[in-house]
């Protein structure tokens, strides 16, 4: 039997030279090169970096640079003082990066673990949904910090209306307005463009804190500027004010003091205006202002201010003068002026300081008990009883005056005086009644209504007519005793003729026989008259 020729393919491994077969295995193929990975964001982004670097590298460094980021940049804003405005913009670009950021590295890091196979990656998952529910806990405060941001710098451009320029005599940098954006910037400009000017005068309800104390740091380098307040200067305007080496205030002007309040209600806003309070408290102190004072300067709220009067504003070192008209007094002399200074700002009562100037330059010893007498009225803490106490300092003044004045006075000053005196008293008992009158002339108080003012009037001109012209140094030869002598005589014949009815009003009599005594004095012939009438204002009534 015959078999068919087996045939072999043609590509059959030939037996190698010593009868052996070759390894059948296929010939090994040559090494396969990386897939490229993609650049490093791109990596993170898709899960290619291991996870180890993704979480460490990309995730908790990150981070913390991130956190490092912030803080720089807070303490940039804090020393800086941009506008609102500025922060704004600032905060939400750098909002928005952080929250490109924060979505990158989440990503990445949750497909990096997915693709790990390590036994870390639960817990990667379990924190990274943690920092994914925090981020999410964290927009609706971040959302309304940047709302909080857009009010107030929209507050503050509306703060931003004021003026700079000069004065309209022409020797001062008058700076007007709200205190808002580039104030302090635009004084310190106005400042370098006339440096021939060293006087810069405030008018400002307040406004931006940073503007404020920006102000106040420009005049503490510059102690060569006087800084005044001719009208008004409240909240951040008196925190520039204290700056100035040189401080003046108009006697009708007010510095107000209140809390410092933020624009932006968020914590930090919140902490960042107590550190400027107490900064500014720290500077009064620093200027001599008490405890006392720092504690009312800062308990109003909201619109309502502190206006301490000058007194308080020089015991406290606040100022450094103070402005009546045309000249600048200290604190001693507007502590013997401030009384007299009173009487000149209302025109019903001018009058009545001139014949205070003619005493003062007279007579100073009346003049100092007076203000004296006032400095000590000053501190009674009832207003109505000081009203009543300066009105009896002011009779017991005048009429030491009257009396002091005979001595020196002419004869025709003295009969006008009397005769002003008189028509006054019958003014007061016609118009109100002669226990009015009587009162009056007993030194108590006397409620005048509509005819406060003329009498007040009159009364301030018989002492102007009276003063005018009196010469202290005067040589006059008086009688005394022809006078006691006809004063005597007219007092008994008044006593005679205007007695006391049973149940009269004892102070209407007094009235009554001061007129018909002044007309009896008037009505004596020669030296007689002259010397009854000295005598009578010289005694006392």
């Amino acid at each position: 039997m015959t078999y068919p020729e087996i045939r072999h393919p043609s590509n059959r491994t030939p037996p190698t030279w010593d009868g052996t077969l070759p390894d059948a295995s296929p010939p090994p193929m040559p090494p396969r090169a990386p897939a490229p990975r993609s650049g490093y964001i791109a990596a993170h982004w898709r899960g290619e970096l291991s996870l180890a670097e993704s979480y460490w590298l990309n995730g908790v460094l990150l981070g913390v640079a991130m956190v490092i980021l912030e803080s720089a940049l807070l303490a940039w804003m804090k020393n800086s003082h941009p506008s609102l405005t500025s922060v704004l913009v600032i905060a939400a670009i750098y909002g928005a990066a952080r929250l490109i950021m924060s979505v990158w590295q989440v990503v990445g890091i949750l497909r990096s673990a997915a693709l790990s196979g390590s036994r870390w990656a639960v817990v990667v998952n379990i924190l990274m949904v943690l920092a994914i529910l925090a981020a999410l806990g964290r927009l609706p405060t971040q959302w309304h910090n940047l709302q909080g941001l857009a009010q107030g710098a929209a507050e503050q451009r509306r703060l931003s209306h004021y003026k700079i320029g000069l004065d309209p005599s022409g020797d001062a940098i008058l700076a007007q307005g709200t205190i808002g954006v580039d104030y302090a910037k635009g004084i310190a400009e106005a400042f370098t463009a006339h440096r021939d000017i060293h006087r810069l005068v405030l008018d400002s309800l307040g406004g931006d804190v940073d503007n404020g104390m920006q102000l106040h740091d420009f005049l503490v380098a510059h102690p060569d500027i006087s800084v005044e307040v001719d009208h008004f200067c409240a909240s951040a305007c008196t925190l520039a004010f204290i700056g100035g080496t040189e401080r003046l205030v108009s006697v009708n002007a007010t510095l107000g003091f209140h809390q410092m309040h933020s624009m932006i209600d968020t914590r930090f806003s919140a902490d960042y205006t107590e550190s400027k309070q107490e900064a500014f408290k720290s500077l009064l102190a620093k200027r001599g202002a008490s405890e006392d004072f720092i504690g009312l300067a800062f308990a109003k709220q909201g619109n309502d201010i502190y206006a301490p009067n000058a007194d308080s504003l020089f015991a406290n070192h606040i100022i450094t003068g103070l402005r009546l008209d045309d000249r600048v007094v200290s604190a001693g002399q507007w502590r013997t002026e401030q009384f007299l200074y009173a009487y000149y700002r209302n025109a019903n009562t001018k009058r009545m300081g001139d014949a205070l100037t003619l005493i003062r330059t007279q007579m100073p010893q009346i003049y100092d008990a007076w203000v004296q007498r006032n400095l000590h009225i000053q501190q009674e803490p009832g207003r109505q009883q000081r009203l009543t106490d300066y009105n009896t300092a002011l009779w017991h003044t005048l009429h030491a005056a009257r009396n002091a004045a005979m001595h020196t006075v002419t004869s025709d000053h003295v009969r006008g005086f009397t005769m002003g005196w008189r028509d006054m008293l019958l003014h007061m008992s016609k118009r109100l009644s002669a226990n009015a009158c009587g009162r009056y002339l007993s030194g108590l108080p006397v409620d005048a209504g509509k005819e406060n003012d003329a009498i007040y009037r009159a009364n301030s001109e018989s002492y102007v007519d009276l003063l005018t012209d009196n010469d202290r140094a005067r040589s006059m030869t008086i009688d005394w005793s022809l006078g006691a002598r006809e004063l005597a005589q007219v007092r008994r014949n008044v006593g005679q003729s205007v007695s006391m009815q049973p149940g009269g009003d004892i102070y209407a009599l007094t009235c009554q026989r001061q007129i018909a005594l002044l007309d009896g004095l008037l009505g004596l012939p020669g030296a007689g008259s002259d010397m009854a009438l000295r005598t009578l204002f010289t005694q006392g009534q």
